[in-house]
């Protein structure tokens, strides 16, 4: 949505006083104006009485200290912690509504002593964060907001669902308990009347949505904890196996370094390779996991996890074989 002139202006000012380096050209395309625009905005706060003056050397506009907001008592650690998520994290297309969480840092950021945003902002330039691939959370930014607005009301909805399992669209009445983030994209969890349980569904796979005149109560032991269990990462099999996987010392690094699970041990061999062990509620998600090691990851149990993966590589090594005279193209 763009932005009148007025919430502009008042934007200008946020990100001016929390310190950040801006040129026309940055501003231009912050708010997807011409430079002009930009030129007349600043005229505009000038002659308002707003201190604010453009720096030749870093080809910038900078405001002058005055009062915004009140500093907050903050130790060095502390900014830097606070600017590390203002600048660094929220910035990311992961939170629905995400602009308005940068405005809401902005403002935070004004609050920080000159000297705390000083030092930490001339830190921050050299540190960058990114998130793993992760879906656009532009498109359901509303459903994120519609479904939550239906929990709190304890509403039930009734959605369209593109299912992937069913390879076709379905329909079912949900009675939503929690919205989450979790690895790549947004997720509802509730009880689904269709299948008499509860489930997950990913929101942009959520081909329409509307409330019902139907109400629930919140089942009050209801966590995601639980519904998890000891999923290797979101699909909660029926049955725990006991996994144990000899990595090759080629790998054995990367994978001891990473806590890929609650429950895992591992321990390393003289000849550098590792035995890596845990506890999880179903095998499915996990053998995709052991499959991007290749021959450096060897299954010692469970036997029906061993016998999956003999299975793939055998039909791997079937198709390439097949193709290996006439590529697939």
């Amino acid at each position: 949505m763009k932005l009148t002139r007025t919430q502009r202006l008042i934007r200008i000012v946020e990100i001016l006083h929390a310190g950040r380096k801006c040129g026309v050209s940055t501003l231009a395309d912050e708010f997807g104006v011409s430079r002009r625009s930009v030129f007349r905005d600043m005229n505009v706060l000038r002659d308002a009485g707003l201190a604010c003056h453009f720096d030749a050397e870093t080809e910038s506009y900078a405001l002058e200290k005055s009062f915004y907001l009140r500093p907050l008592d903050l130790t060095l650690e502390e900014g830097m912690a606070l600017l590390m998520l203002t600048r660094k994290v929220i910035s990311e297309r992961v939170l629905p509504a995400y602009r308005s969480t940068v405005s809401a840092g902005l403002k935070i950021e004004a609050a920080v002593p000159d000297d705390i945003r000083e030092h930490c902002g001339a830190v921050l330039e050299n540190v960058d964060f990114e998130w793993s691939q992760i879906s656009d959370v532009d498109p359901v930014s509303d459903l994120i907001v519609r479904v939550e607005k239906s929990i709190i009301a304890r509403r039930k909805i009734h959605i369209r669902y593109d299912s992937y399992y069913d390879k076709r669209e379905i329909e079912t009445t949900l009675r939503p308990f929690r919205v989450f983030f979790r690895r790549r994209g947004w997720y509802v969890v509730g009880h689904s009347e269709r299948h008499r349980e509860v489930r997950m569904f990913k929101l942009e796979r959520i081909v329409d949505m509307e409330k019902t005149p139907g109400t629930f109560r919140m089942d009050k032991d209801f966590s995601l904890r639980a519904f998890f269990g000891n999923a290797w990462n979101m699909i909660r099999g029926d049955e725990r196996f006991h996994v144990e996987i000899v990595f090759g010392a080629k790998v054995a690094g990367n994978v001891e370094e990473v806590m890929w699970h609650p429950t895992q041990r591992t321990r390393r061999r003289s000849d550098g390779s590792l035995v890596f062990e845990a506890d999880v509620d179903g095998i499915d998600e996990i053998l995709w996991w052991v499959l991007g090691y290749g021959d450096q990851a060897v299954v010692v149990e469970p036997d029906a996890l061993r016998a999956n993966l003999a299975k793939h590589a055998e039909q791997m090594l079937k198709q390439y074989r097949r193709n290996s005279t006439s590529p697939a193209r």
